[in-house]
């Protein structure tokens, strides 16, 4: 058993999954009882995914010289980033969950520091804590988080970014939404409240538009760690998203968080064909029913409410 359990989902990004594990290794050695689980989710699924790098042998080595905390993992059922952090969270042992992408460096001592904090301040924090991203390594002061994108009368629920804002106390501060990656959650929270992200989900998008809504529906909060940024090394993935599985994804996160009037109105708004839009908006009601339904008990506020609170954000 862990206090803490690291998800690194990754799908062709060696050698930069590498530098990651090390730099988490580092970071968290003799401080912090933990496990990382690396969860290859590679496919060979044309044109999504073609040739498959070594990455998966490498760091399946490195777990057996390192077994106690690290595990190595092939997920294949589906090419689904979001169910490859289900499956990771599955194997996972730890009372806290913590998710990096497999291309991405932490800030000296944040996530040490973040961990700590979030033992300390659960209550209060009453939800999930996020680092704030930054895409420039060498550029200080860029750091980034969400802004959200909000037009009810279209069924739009989406993010775009903003400046990173700093702490005016040294605490955590609230935030309407937040990327999935640097954020830190109970492991509660992840599998009873939120029911982990919904396996109807394909490779990409939507998985934060799910998290960051049903949490709000729910009456938790998104909140920012005024620390040093999650840095993300943006070199091409190995693979790609097309738009129907991106429109599918966000479909998903509305119906599921906001229910079928809100997500019938994004299907209608949504780029691409609009039969297609429409055809996969009867298929997300059917498919994600249950998914529905377990947030819809613990439903504690009204969207509408919460959009006004956040418009001008």
């Amino acid at each position: 058993m862990s206090e803490l359990s690291i998800i690194i989902p990754y799908v062709n990004e060696y050698p930069q999954i590498m530098f990651t594990i090390q730099n988490l290794m580092c970071e968290l050695d003799g401080r912090v009882d933990y496990e990382i689980i690396a969860i290859n989710n590679y496919i060979h699924w044309p044109p999504q995914c073609t040739s498959e790098d070594k990455g998966f042998e490498v760091i399946g080595n490195l777990a057996q010289r390192h077994g106690s905390i690290f595990k190595s993992f092939h997920y294949k059922d589906k090419l689904s980033h979001w169910n490859a952090k289900n499956f990771g969270i599955q194997k996972s042992t730890g009372k806290y969950l913590f998710f990096c992408d497999g291309h991405c460096l932490v800030g000296r001592d944040c996530l040490y520091q973040m961990f700590n904090y979030y033992k300390q301040h659960e209550q209060e924090i009453n939800g999930t804590l996020h680092l704030p991203i930054s895409y420039m390594l060498e550029k200080k002061g860029w750091e980034l988080i969400y802004k959200p994108v909000i037009d009810l009368s279209k069924g739009e629920l989406h993010y775009t970014f903003s400046r990173y804002r700093p702490s005016t106390n040294g605490k955590h501060y609230q935030v309407p939404c937040m990327s999935t990656c640097g954020m830190m959650i109970s492991k509660k929270l992840m599998v009873e409240e939120l029911n982990m992200w919904p396996t109807e989900m394909g490779i990409y998008g939507g998985g934060e538009n799910f998290v960051n809504y049903s949490l709000a529906v729910m009456g938790y909060n998104i909140n920012i760690f005024p620390k040093p940024s999650i840095f993300h090394y943006a070199e091409a993935r190995g693979y790609r998203w097309i738009g129907s599985d991106w429109n599918r994804n966000r479909l998903i996160a509305m119906y599921i968080a906001c229910g079928e009037e809100l997500a019938e109105l994004l299907a209608k708004d949504l780029k691409g064909s609009p039969e297609t839009n429409q055809r996969i908006f009867e298929e997300v009601v059917i498919k994600c029913d249950p998914h529905r339904e377990h947030i819809k008990k613990r439903t504690r506020v009204d969207i509408f409410e919460w959009a006004n609170r956040w418009k001008s954000f």
